[in-house]
């Protein structure tokens, strides 16, 4: 009896110990997380596009930006004469903006850009490296340039404006000279118009139907200036004297002209 006794209060005091051990479980506390909100990019973005010019391996390249976005870019650039479309991304780190463009590569002359602009400076390192790598890279600065254009009312506005390269192709949109026709135009871009043999050809006394039949041919090429003169590098060909031309800008009461020792270009059309 007694040994019962002792084996049902061994039992009674086991469960007691076992109900005291599930209250006792220790308490595990949670802190929250909070999120971090990152901080809302005011930068305005537009502010980047228009027009840069630099010295590009020796001759002017312009980069037109014509749409810039907090992620992406669109635009092109002209270097003697050649124009191709650029896109690409955009990555901004603090006050840096850097800007990444790739040509279409369809050209052997294709590669991509990588622009830096550093705060409110207007004038951004470049860098370029060609796709296929034989070309080598290319470092050059930039300084952006706002050009005129030109309305009906500015001819009076503009009637003793002196030629900059804000308005040069205000001057020259419509110019000639001994061997053809010029374009130039704002971004940059000159187009020389001509006819083989010349506008008259080898025969003084060629009719206009024969004329007409000629068929007139375009050779393209970037115009840059500084100080007096205004530089033209052509793309390769063999009807102008160089493939780099270096005209100085003569500017008269009626007349503007770029001269090029006996054959000047005359501008047609004078603000």
């Amino acid at each position: 009896m007694r040994r019962h006794l002792t084996l049902l209060i061994g039992i009674i005091l086991f469960s007691a110990c076992s109900g005291n051990d599930s209250n006792t479980k220790p308490e595990v506390e949670i802190e929250g997380v909070n999120a971090e909100i990152p901080d809302e990019d005011l930068f305005d973005y537009n502010t980047l596009g228009g027009m840069y010019v630099g010295n590009f391996g020796g001759s002017d390249i312009r980069i037109i930006l014509n749409y810039v976005s907090k992620t992406n870019v669109v635009g092109y650039n002209i270097h003697k004469g050649l124009q191709r479309n650029l896109s690409g991304k955009v990555k901004r780190s603090g006050d840096s903006v850097t800007v990444f463009m790739a040509e279409p590569g369809d050209h052997e002359f294709d590669g991509v850009f990588e622009l830096l602009f550093v705060g409110e400076n207007a004038e951004p390192q470049g860098t370029w490296k060609s796709n296929s790598g034989i070309i080598s890279p290319k470092e050059f600065k930039l300084k952006r340039v706002k050009t005129k254009r030109f309305s009906d009312k500015d001819w009076n506005e503009n009637e003793n404006e002196k030629i900059s390269i804000e308005n040069l192709h205000l001057f020259f949109g419509d110019a000639y000279d001994t061997l053809g026709e010029y374009a130039f135009q704002h971004d940059g871009l000159v187009i020389f118009s001509y006819y083989p043999g010349g506008y008259w050809g080898n025969d003084e006394e060629e009719d206009e139907a024969t004329r007409s039949k000629k068929q007139m041919k375009q050779i393209q090429g970037t115009w840059s200036m500084k100080g007096n003169y205004v530089n033209i590098a052509w793309e390769a060909n063999k009807i102008l004297p160089r493939g780099d031309m270096r005209y100085k800008i003569q500017q008269g009461e009626y007349e503007a002209q770029l001269e090029y020792k006996d054959n000047p270009i005359i501008g047609r059309m004078y603000p």
